[in-house]
């Protein structure tokens, strides 16, 4: 599904550029690849980048994992934190810091060691219309061991030879002694839609090759991009989950005031902890919701909607195989995207038909507590029941009113199994915050 909706992508008529005022930059972007490599496996790649700036720089924070998955859905998942700040020196000269986290799991086999390195880098940069040149030196902390210093060199020379090429690279020399690398080339079928070949040798893997498409949401609101949000929460009182990951993206088409097609893709990553709270963690599994919607207004503060949701879970450090399900069914709700705060009272109700786990109902409440022209306090409150289980998730909110909103929350989720009283897992409460773009 996903390489036909980037076809489609890149097919789409190119939209009107956004003008090169900085303020109307986007200050939440996505990336999303996918493809093939050269063991002949699917490659997913999905990049969440946010932005703050401040008097002559910015802040920075950016997440993102490459999953290699072969028929059975399994393979080896890499996942990238960085963060970090950049001031201005110049024009065009930049003095960079980051930190950046990289650790990697194979969901083959079980295994008893999270393999993981932490960057801490210092360097300058150099941004030009065309051309973007870095170079950074520094430490590894923490982490796996073997590995002391780093020293980092990439460019990107956009419209090399024609334009709509745009060549990459990336070395990295660690300890001088090893060198690992990225480099390749991409080909603009529109303005969001590249099609891309890069060849790669990361960290403690042989060199392969990557050949697939590529969407960016880009700069301005042309793009279909509808919705970009990223959550993280950690859950102190926990002994086995210390910490869940989320994310989620929407794309908007054929939209006018009275219908639109929504395409999404979510995941969810609960993460185990080991032994204790700062021992070694790593995820328990990656759980994917892909959803396709068609709604159409029938009032004005009400929608109707055909609602499709696939769901998969893949193992992650177990042989074991994944499990999936498909729902499909009808919905209602006061306004197109419950996670943007439009009004003090948001909800949405859908019933169908899971053909797994029997007839569904899901709903959303979210509920304004008080607010003003720059914060907001409200609840929200989502449900999903089949004849199986009641999955509750409670969460007390506050949210920013900025183009990028930051949201703080406390929350508790909590799964009951109806087919078996009595063996209802433990409920998490959880303390995070939450990234949220609405375009």
């Amino acid at each position: 599904m996903l390489p036909l909706l980037l076809i489609l992508l890149a097919l789409r008529p190119l939209p009107a550029r956004a003008g090169d005022d900085p303020a109307s930059r986007n200050r939440a972007t996505l990336t999303v690849e996918y493809g093939l490599d050269s063991l002949e496996r699917r490659c997913y790649r999905p990049v969440f980048h946010f932005e703050f700036p401040f008097r002559g720089g910015e802040w920075f924070a950016e997440m993102q994992y490459i999953s290699r998955m072969n028929g059975a859905l399994q393979g080896a998942t890499d996942y990238w934190v960085e963060a970090g700040l950049w001031k201005a020196l110049g024009e065009a000269l930049k003095l960079e810091l980051r930190l950046n986290h990289f650790c990697r799991h194979e969901t083959l086999r079980d295994t008893d060691y999270v393999w993981n390195l932490n960057e801490l880098l210092a360097g300058l940069a150099l941004e030009r219309e065309n051309v973007s040149l870095a170079l950074r030196a520094g430490p590894f902390i923490g982490g796996s061991e073997g590995y002391r210093w780093l020293l980092a060199a990439g460019g990107e020379w956009r419209g090399a030879l024609f334009p709509g090429l745009s060549l990459f690279a990336e070395l990295k020399l660690v300890d001088l002694s090893r060198l690992y690398h990225e480099a390749g080339f991409y080909i603009a079928l529109s303005r969001s839609v590249d099609l891309f070949f890069k060849n790669a040798r990361h960290y403690q893997f042989p060199g392969m090759s990557y050949i697939g498409l590529r969407y960016r949401s880009g700069e301005g609101d042309g793009a279909p991009l509808d919705a970009l949000k990223l959550m993280a929460g950690f859950s102190p009182f926990d002994d086995r989950f210390k910490l869940t990951v989320e994310g989620e993206f929407r794309l908007d088409f054929f939209r006018d005031d009275s219908r639109r097609v929504c395409v999404g893709a979510d995941f969810e990553t609960p993460i185990l902890n080991g032994d204790g709270f700062f021992s070694q963690f790593w995820p328990a599994r990656m759980a994917y919701l892909v959803s396709l919607d068609y709604e159409r207004r029938i009032a004005p503060r009400l929608f109707a909607a055909w609602v499709n949701r696939y769901r998969l879970a893949l193992p992650v450090d177990k042989e074991r195989p994944f499990t999936a399900s498909l729902f499909t069914g009808l919905a209602l709700r006061n306004q197109p995207d419950f996670d943007v705060l439009e009004q003090p009272l948001r909800y949405e109700l859908a019933a169908g038909y899971n053909f797994k786990r029997g007839v569904e109902f899901d709903g959303k409440l979210g509920l304004e507590i008080w607010g003003n022209p720059s914060l907001s306090v409200f609840t929200e409150m989502k449900a999903q029941v089949d004849g199986r289980r009641l999955s509750l998730d409670l969460r007390l909110l506050a949210s920013t009113r900025r183009r990028v909103q930051v949201r703080p929350y406390i929350g508790l989720k909590k799964d009951f199994q109806l087919n078996q009283p009595g063996q209802d897992p433990a409920g998490r409460v959880m303390f995070g915050l939450g990234l949220f773009r609405k375009f």
